[in-house]
């Protein structure tokens, strides 16, 4: 993907899988949408003091720009580290994301979006290639620590309709949705099945559209 050489994959790199402790962690949101992770400065902070002279770059595109354009026309970057010792990682895309993690199309990229993205992937990078904070990763693999989430108002419920039936807010049926379309996707088929299986939807039904209550906000949360 660029002119380098990346290392060979016999190389070792710094194993930083056990360097992270609790002291390290900060939490975001509250409830069922509550989620651990790393500060950036903070993982850069764990690299200096456990892999020195690793640096972590953003590789050019042909433009010479570090902001890649996937084949249907969005963004993305694509992150990698050099060792004191001239090693090179291997390339580590990741996609430009807005704050509900939907890619941002290549000419709709601010320098706002470009900064987030450089960050997010220097932590995804340093997990899928050192380890470091592996752990929160597998836990909550899209969770963005860079971006504030909306927070859900809550509405009224209506009269007459028990509890279960009440309706979900735009931002909770999103949020919902979102969860879902962040799963890999043989975790999200398995998913989607169950999901029309519990409430006796048909085999090729779409889920999105029938995300209508709180009797499905709770279902996802249990399930998800």
């Amino acid at each position: 993907m660029t002119s380098s050489v990346p290392s060979s994959p016999s190389q070792l790199f710094p194993n930083l899988a056990t360097v992270i402790t609790s002291d390290d962690v900060s939490q975001k949101g509250t409830g069922s949408y509550k989620a651990d992770y790393i500060n950036w400065c903070r993982t850069m902070h764990l690299l200096h003091d456990h892999a020195p002279g690793w640096q972590f770059h953003l590789a050019h595109y042909v433009d010479s720009s570090h902001v890649w354009q996937a084949p249907n026309g969005t963004a993305y970057v694509v992150g990698y580290f050099s060792g004191p010792d001239g090693q090179r990682t291997p390339d580590f895309p990741q996609a430009i994301m807005d704050n509900r993690n939907n890619a941002i199309p290549f000419d709709k990229v601010s320098a706002r979006d470009l900064t987030d993205s450089h960050r997010r992937c220097l932590c995804t990078a340093a997990a899928a290639q050192f380890g470091l904070g592996w752990q929160l990763w597998a836990r909550e693999e899209v969770e963005n620590p860079h971006r504030d989430e909306k927070k859900v108002k809550s509405t009224p419920a209506i009269e007459g309709v028990a509890k279960d039936d009440q309706p979900l807010t735009t931002d909770e049926r999103n949020m919902l949705v979102g969860l879902i379309s962040e799963m890999k996707p043989g975790k999200r088929e398995d998913f989607c099945k169950s999901f029309r299986f519990a409430f006796k939807l048909g085999d090729n039904a779409k889920v999105a559209p029938a995300i209508t209550s709180r009797k499905h906000k709770v279902w996802i949360q249990e399930n998800g």
